[in-house]
């Protein structure tokens, strides 16, 4: 997959995954609004969130990596994975987590397959795009959204995948979904009224100053 600029490479092995997770840290660290909100640093992001994420799906090969053709720099990222895979696996491990927004997200996601699927999830039916994210010197550039459109058509033609499930936290990024991509909006959950239930009796809001807005479940029909 690629272009005059640039080069859309499936993620396959590790030294390019963990520079993916890396890139992602930095970026959501310093521009994505809920991440930077809750004042996030980049390690803390790469090694609660991205690597983690990244790591548990690698071997799926169904994460994206876009190089600049130039020099060969990874300059974005898409990470996914089958949602199904991905919810059997959360039932076998522990689910606790030290970011809130992890909590939020996993909990969208149990609403999708309860609430919104309306129809039994099974494998190879519903690719989960997790991450996603463009160097900050390359925004602008529409490489987010050939990113989007690349990973919906490589799921659908080459793995066989029916729908796309994503969560966005970026205004930006809700617009490509949902009015480029054709996306559907299903659960829409308002941080400022999320109460993060942690272990034991502990309660917080910990968005209720946030000022970022809503966080969709949207849906595309691939």
């Amino acid at each position: 997959m690629s272009n005059d600029e640039y080069i859309y490479e499936i993620i396959k092995n590790e030294d390019d995954a963990r520079y993916c997770a890396q890139l992602i840290a930095e970026e959501f660290s310093a521009h994505n609004p809920i991440t930077y909100f809750d004042r996030i640093t980049s390690t803390c992001f790469f090694n609660e969130c991205s690597w983690p994420l990244l790591k548990n799906v690698l071997d799926e090969h169904l994460s994206l990596l876009v190089r600049d053709r130039s020099t060969n720099e990874i300059i974005a990222t898409t990470f996914a994975g089958d949602l199904y895979l991905q919810h059997e696996k959360k039932h076998l491990s522990d689910t606790s987590h030290t970011i809130a927004i992890d909590g939020l997200l996993d909990e969208m996601d149990e609403l999708f397959i309860k609430q919104d699927f309306g129809q039994e999830l099974k494998p190879n039916m519903v690719l989960h795009v997790t991450l996603c994210a463009v160097h900050s010197r390359y925004a602008g550039k529409g490489i987010i959204t050939q990113m989007c459109r690349r990973i919906c058509d490589y799921a659908s033609k080459e793995k066989g995948f029916q729908y796309i499930l994503v969560q966005v936290t970026s205004q930006a990024t809700r617009h490509i979904w949902v009015n480029k991509l054709g996306g559907k909006e299903v659960t829409i959950i308002d941080p400022t009224t999320w109460i993060w239930k942690k272990k034991g009796d502990e309660v917080l809001y910990p968005y209720k100053d946030y000022e970022g807005g809503l966080i969709p479940n949207i849906l595309v029909k691939l």
